[in-house]
C-alpha cells in the first residue's frame, strides 16, 4: 500500500469548520491548571467532523488509544490514527500527558491526557496550531503568560542534563517563532522568567510531540 502525501491529508481537514465549532461551543472549553483547553466532548466533536470529511472523500480513518504510562502522579496517553484513501495510507501518532496537580472540572487524569493527545493529533493532521489560536481569541484576557510550573522546570533541567534538550532543540523553536530570538534557557531558568507556554513548547519538542 502506498504512503499518502501529507499535503493530501491536510487538504481533507475541515479546519474552518472546526474553528467555527470551537467558537460556537465556547462552553465546552475548560480551564486546566493555568490554561484554557478543549474538553473531551469538544475534542470528540472535532474528531467527528474530521471523520465525516474523510468518509465523504471516499476514505476511512481509524483511531487507536494506548496508555503509555500511569502512576498516581502522572498519566501519559498515546493516540494514533490511520487514514486510508484509495491505495494510500498515512499513520500519525501524538501523546498527551496530565499531572495529578492539574485539575479539570469533571475530568480524570486519563481523560485530560487523552484530550490533549487528540488535540495535538487534530492539529498535526490539519498542519497548523488552529485550536490554540481560536482559544486565545476567545479568552484573550484570560490567557496572559503565566510562569512555568516547578514541575516543568524540574523536568526541563533533568532532560537538559540528559542531553535531550540541546541548543539545537531551542534553535528550532526560535527559528519557528515559538521562542523569542534572544531566548536563552539557562538565563530564563536563572531569572525565573520562563513562561508556562515556553516550557510546554520545549517539553513537546523534547518528547517529539511536535
Amino acid at each position: 500500500m502506498e504512503k499518502l502525501n501529507g499535503n493530501a491529508v491536510i487538504a481533507l481537514a475541515p479546519v474552518e469548520a472546526m474553528k467555527g465549532l470551537i467558537e460556537s461551543r465556547k462552553d465546552l472549553i475548560v480551564k486546566i491548571g493555568d490554561t484554557y483547553e478543549v474538553s473531551r466532548p469538544l475534542a470528540l466533536e472535532l474528531w467527528k467532523l474530521l471523520v465525516q470529511e474523510v468518509v465523504q472523500s471516499g476514505g476511512s480513518i481509524k483511531e487507536e488509544m494506548k496508555v503509555e504510562f500511569a502512576s498516581p502522579e502522572m498519566v501519559i496517553v498515546g493516540v494514533s490514527c490511520t487514514i486510508r484513501i484509495g491505495e494510500g495510507e498515512l499513520t500519525l501518532c501524538e501523546i498527551g500527558e496530565c499531572y495529578a496537580k492539574e485539575k479539570g472540572k469533571g475530568e480524570t487524569m486519563a481523560r485530560t491526557a487523552y484530550t490533549r493527545a487528540m488535540k495535538r493529533l487534530l492539529e498535526r493532521i490539519a498542519g497548523e496550531d488552529f485550536i490554540n489560536q481560536v482559544i486565545l481569541k476567545l479568552f484573550p484576557h484570560k490567557n496572559r503568560e503565566t510562569p512555568a510550573t516547578e514541575k516543568q522546570k524540574e523536568l526541563i533541567r533533568k532532560l537538559a542534563g540528559e542531553g535531550k534538550i540541546t541548543e539545537e532543540t531551542l534553535k528550532t523553536l526560535r527559528d519557528g517563532g515559538t521562542l523569542p530570538q534572544d531566548f536563552h534557557l539557562g538565563q530564563a531558568l536563572k531569572d525565573n522568567t520562563l513562561t508556562y507556554s515556553q516550557a510546554r513548547a520545549i517539553l513537546d519538542r523534547a518528547f517529539g510531540r511536535r
